[in-house]
């Protein structure tokens, strides 16, 4: 230990050329009291929260573990979690009890991300696509998590996406919705717009580009490490044998991740001017990128919360890391599944999702903090826009809890079933797991004031 505290929100510091670079640090033993459960001047390791989410549901009634309580089974559909089993709650049997007088994808998105029926934009005049002006009535959960958490990180929320959203279809170019895009809402018809690729937010967060400068090269020329090397070196005279261990492992994991994504726009390491190549084909390599980006930044304090948007809602992408390709299938996953129902290739999908929300998992226990990991300070819920994308159901609905939020949930985790009550119980719960002072969340038929039993200790 050293032998003076060092502040949480201490920074190496440095330029690049004509910019500033601040790189925010771990939690660090001479952050801590001497138990190391606290921060030295006796406030609270931060806890985060998250919302993971991806379109096109599940399968109701075949995706849920059969066994309840910690003894609960990846397999079938939830194989994915295998690997992150004890991190992850499983929560089934949710209704989620939307009017279902406006599309569907719609409803439900705004009702398990904000709780409340959407609103329709008074330019609507009868068009067969009502989506395209449909909002929330109100801020969605990672919003109010973030008015709660949000403190003094640099970066209020970080909001993410990887595959394309939704756009405006023909005719209707400039309309005025957003859930059918988007999931993170300060308030109605206002929106987080997502960073699609991983360079851009990885330079946004961690200041190694030029204002307005947001180009992969900008991400090549700026060599962080360099720019802070002689601020790291003075902080390393100053802390024990154990921080000393950590800061270097803080920077060569900096260092790998920033190396990994210039690879994958440059096409390797050497650092040199070529064409916009464009995002990394791969969308789960770009959700895996995503993934170590939020999780260096939950280590830095570089913000509290964040939403990760898979696929928007009732999304019509491709899924080539699988072969789901609307060339293979003669159409879009979406519509295919409205064809076909749930056979090979749509499980194959479905699985693929949970695998990918699992990468998530895994990155965030990865990185080490405190006593324990990242993950153990988080809840993130994972979650969809309907139960079942084949027939819009809304019974069973899909939803996950990963990580602690520092002993709040249970570990390790547990299946429990809603048995039918409402599902935004979830995303209440997991607000109680974060100490938001929040009374109920949502409105009309959609409020909910219990939390789930047996997820909070």
């Amino acid at each position: 230990m050293s032998t003076r505290p060092i502040p949480r929100r201490t920074f190496l510091r440095g330029l690049a050329g004509a910019s500033s670079i601040a790189v925010g640090l771990p939690i660090l033993e001479a952050m801590l009291d001497r138990h190391g459960e606290a921060l030295a001047d006796g406030s609270p390791l931060p806890l985060r929260f998250g919302v993971w989410f991806w379109g096109n549901g599940t399968q109701p009634g075949a995706w849920a573990p059969a066994a309840q309580g910690a003894g609960w089974e990846a397999s079938g559909l939830l194989a994915g979690l295998a690997p992150v089993k004890e991190h992850v709650t499983v929560v089934s049997g949710g209704n989620l009890p939307v009017l279902k007088v406006r599309n569907p994808h719609v409803e439900g998105s705004v009702g398990i991300l904000a709780g409340g029926n959407p609103l329709l934009h008074p330019s609507y005049s009868g068009q067969s696509n009502d989506w395209d002006f449909l909002t929330v009535p109100g801020p969605s959960v990672d919003q109010i998590a973030a008015d709660h958490l949000a403190g003094k990180t640099p970066f209020r929320t970080i909001t993410l996406g990887v595959t394309p959203v939704h756009t405006s279809d023909a005719g209707s170019n400039n309309a005025p919705g957003t859930a059918i895009s988007y999931i993170s809402h300060p308030a109605p018809y206002v929106f987080n717009p997502p960073i699609m690729d991983p360079s851009k937010a990885f330079a946004e967060l961690f200041g190694v580009l030029k204002p307005g400068e947001l180009d992969p090269t900008a991400l090549a020329r700026a060599r962080v490490l360099d720019a802070v090397r002689g601020d790291a070196s003075a902080l390393r005279g100053r802390l024990g044998k154990n921080d000393r261990t950590r800061l270097d492992q803080h920077l060569e994991g900096i260092h790998e991740l920033q190396n990994r994504l210039t690879a994958m726009v440059m096409g390797g390491e050497a650092c040199k001017a070529i064409a916009d190549p464009g995002n990394p084909a791969s969308e789960r390599l770009r959700a895996r990128a995503f993934a170590d980006v939020v999780a260096m930044a939950f280590a830095c304090d570089l913000s509290r919360v964040v939403s990760l948007e898979f696929s928007s809602p009732a999304s019509h992408v491709d899924y080539p890391d699988i072969g789901i390709t609307g060339d293979g299938l003669g159409t879009s996953f979406h519509e295919y599944e409205h064809q076909k129902g749930y056979d090979a290739n749509v499980q194959k999908g479905l699985a693929y999702f949970v695998e990918v929300f699992a990468d998530f998992v895994a990155a965030l226990q990865a990185v080490p903090e405190g006593q324990g990991t990242v993950l153990d300070r988080c809840c993130v819920m994972g979650t969809s826009d309907v139960a079942g994308g084949w027939d819009h159901a809304m019974n069973d609905f899909p939803l996950f809890i990963a990580g602690r939020a520092g002993g709040a949930l249970v570990s390790p985790g547990v299946h429990v079933s809603l048995a039918g009550s409402n599902a935004t119980r979830v995303p209440f719960t997991c607000l109680k797991a974060i100490g938001a002072p929040v009374e109920g969340f949502g409105s009309s038929q959609l409020a909910a004031n219990q939390v789930v039993d047996g997820v909070l200790t």
